[in-house]
This record gives C-alpha cells, sequence and structure tokens, in this order.
C-alpha cells in the first residue's frame, strides 16, 4: 500500500465537503499523532495552495474524504418534488445536476494529478472512520454532541493533548481522523487498514 514507510514523517487529512458555502479542512499530524497543522479551508484553490506548498509533500501520507453530494435527494420533500420518472430509463429526464448521484466529484482532478506526480494520496469514509470509535449511530450525525463525543474519544484513545478544551468544528475533527487513518497505514496500531475500493481513480482506505 505504502512504500518506503520509514520516509513517512507527516500525514495529512482533509475534510473536503461537497460545496464551496460548506468549510472544509486540513490536519497534519506528525508519527506520534502530534497536531502540527489544523486549518479550515474553503475552495479547492486554497487546499491546492496548501499541498503544493507544503514543504514536506514527498514524505507524506494524504487521505482525502470523499465528499457527500449535498443536492442528491436525501430528504422526503426532495422526493416528493421530482416525479417519479426513472431517470435512467426517460430521455426527457435530464439528470442536470447529479441528484442521483450520492458522492461529489468536487477536487478529483487535481487529487488525481497528485497521484499521477508520485504522491502517496487515498480517499477515506468519513462514517468508516466514525464508527470504530461508537460515534457512528449513539449521536444525531454532526450535531454538537456527536462532535464533543469525537473529540473527547480522541483525546484519551490518542493522548492527542494539544486538543482544546473547548468544541472544534466538525471539519477539522473530520480532517484529523482522516490524518490519524494516514498515520495509521505506517505505524502498527490496533485497526489494520485495507484497501474499500477506488474512487474516481484514488485507492478508497478504510478499517
Amino acid at each position: 500500500m505504502i512504500k518506503n514507510k520509514d520516509s513517512k514523517v507527516s500525514f495529512i487529512g482533509i475534510s473536503l465537503s461537497g460545496l464551496i458555502t460548506i468549510e472544509s479542512a486540513i490536519a497534519v499530524l506528525d508519527r506520534d499523532l502530534n497536531i502540527i497543522t489544523l486549518d479550515k479551508m474553503f475552495s479547492i484553490s486554497d487546499i491546492k495552495y496548501f499541498l503544493e506548498n507544503f514543504a514536506g509533500k514527498d514524505n507524506a501520507v494524504i487521505m482525502v474524504s470523499i465528499p457527500e453530494n449535498e443536492i442528491m435527494l436525501g430528504s422526503k420533500w426532495k422526493y416528493n418534488s421530482r416525479t417519479y420518472d426513472l431517470v435512467n430509463f426517460d430521455k426527457q429526464m435530464i439528470n442536470r445536476d447529479d441528484w442521483t448521484k450520492r458522492f461529489s466529484s468536487r477536487g478529483c482532478e487535481y487529487f488525481k494529478e497528485l497521484k499521477d506526480r508520485g504522491t502517496d494520496i487515498f480517499r477515506f469514509d468519513i462514517e468508516n472512520m466514525k464508527k470504530i470509535y461508537g460515534n457512528c449511530y449513539a449521536y444525531r450525525e454532526r450535531s454538537p454532541i456527536d462532535c464533543k463525543s469525537l473529540q473527547d474519544t480522541l483525546r484519551i484513545k490518542y493522548q492527542m493533548r494539544d486538543l482544546p478544551v473547548n468544541m472544534l468544528p466538525v471539519a477539522q475533527l473530520e480532517a484529523i481522523l482522516g490524518a490519524i487513518l494516514a498515520q495509521m497505514t505506517v505505524v502498527k496500531s490496533d485497526f489494520e487498514c485495507k484497501i474499500l475500493g477506488n474512487f474516481e481513480g484514488i485507492e478508497t482506505i478504510g478499517i
């Protein structure tokens, strides 16, 4: 999965949102899970600028979350607002906004370009990572109690003293999950990392 594991010293997690109006985040951890950088991002240009100017990119493993398609049919009123024709069979039903697609392809071209350049970059599913900490079904997703529980779990399980007492934004917590998964691909842990699939030409890693 990862070649030259001993040379990897930085682990980057990117929580990517499906829309520019929803914040994304980047987290950079070292081998001991100390937080080096934790910042908010919004546009792909911000993420691209950060990665292109990150000095240790060749000695890093990057994990980018697969963003959900925010305009997908995901609630009752959205279903009711559409006709019930089968999109794939009705030539008059044009799927202009990909509203039947679960995941967004936002940023895929740039991430594929990084991979083609030899960068160790992978995709990950946030829900897959949250599941191993027991936060998947106990609380409502992205609610304050869900975020607080996840943050306390990370602080206690990994003794991440750099985490503040006050609650972090959910995007930053999800970015930390990605960075932890990146570290797991190199450093031995309690969980086994494996390839779950392929998303837009990049391998998807999970537990």
